[in-house]
């Protein structure tokens, strides 16, 4: 199976795509762009915003604003990126990171983690409740990515991309609480990045330097590759009216000209009918 290319944004990280079901598009951001993007699949239109510094990740807010995880913090804004407020600021040891991959879980939760470029166990993972308190869920973390949870609620999944998998922990809906971390699924294909979890729990993984996105089963089997044609796929989450389409992000960061002749769209966003339905995107309260 080969995903196509849905728009040629020629991002240099593009990531966190996010589907917002009553504008029916998709959310995405390019990171070091520090743009805020939102694209209609039905028009092509792909407009966007200026964060004015780095943003790892965008949710929706069950108000129609936003949250973004950056360079300096976590920061909450409308839907055109006006009246930003600060949340909570960022914090690696030593300091100098920033924040990356994030989600709104279906509880009202913000999760977001950090990095620090180079130095690994610097960054952190954290969850944001809807009372503004900001708790500290896992430390050491080294590139914080991929995260997710099972329909249930009680298994929430995560990748720390230098690891080369993805754990799994058990998790209390109500507290947002996680114990019992183990390893789930070992990547051989490049580095995990981003993920998202379907409607039959299973979870579809983004591998960077990859090209593709890989389907587990809940126990970790893989069941389903999809090619895409770029090496550095960075996330991917369903959208559309029944939530049957996979959407994936991609990154042209780094490429020589040779590769970038060999991938000329490389930086896109690429789209797949995936055969299953997808979980609602959360939305933080």
């Amino acid at each position: 199976m080969i995903a196509g290319l849905v728009l040629d944004a020629r991002a240099t990280v593009a990531e966190s795509p996010v589907w917002d079901p009553e504008r029916q598009r998709l959310w995405w951001a390019d990171i070091p762009a520090g743009r805020v993007h939102l694209f209609s699949p039905a028009t092509g239109e792909d407009m966007s915003f200026e964060a004015g510094e780095a943003v790892g990740a965008v949710a929706v807010r069950r108000d129609g604003g936003l949250l973004l995880a950056t360079a300096t913090g976590i920061i909450g804004c409308a839907a055109d990126g006006s009246a930003r407020t600060v949340l909570h600021e960022v914090d690696t040891d030593p300091p100098g990171g920033r924040f990356n991959d994030g989600k709104a879980d279906p509880w009202g939760r913000f999760w977001a983690g950090t990095l620090l470029t180079g130095i690994r166990g610097a960054g952190a993972l954290y969850r944001l409740d809807p009372d503004g308190t900001l708790h500290t869920m896992l430390t050491g973390v080294s590139v914080s990515n991929g995260l997710g949870w099972s329909p249930d609620g009680r298994t929430f999944y995560y990748a720390d991309s230098p690891t080369g998998g993805v754990d799994a922990f058990d998790h209390d809906p109500e507290t947002g609480a996680l114990t019992n971390r183990r390893r789930l699924i070992d990547i051989d294909r490049g580095r995990p990045d981003g993920l998202t979890t379907d409607a039959e729990g299973c979870l579809w993984v983004a591998l960077w330097e990859g090209g593709a996105v890989q389907r587990f089963t809940p126990e970790g089997r893989l069941v389903k590759t999809i090619e895409i044609p770029a090496r550095k796929v960075t996330s991917c989450s369903f959208g559309g009216l029944d939530l049957d389409t996979l959407y994936v992000t991609t990154a042209r960061v780094g490429l020589s000209e040779t590769e970038l002749r060999e991938q000329p769209h490389a930086g896109g966003i690429f789209a797949i009918a995936a055969g299953t339905r997808g979980q609602p995107s959360g939305g933080y309260v």
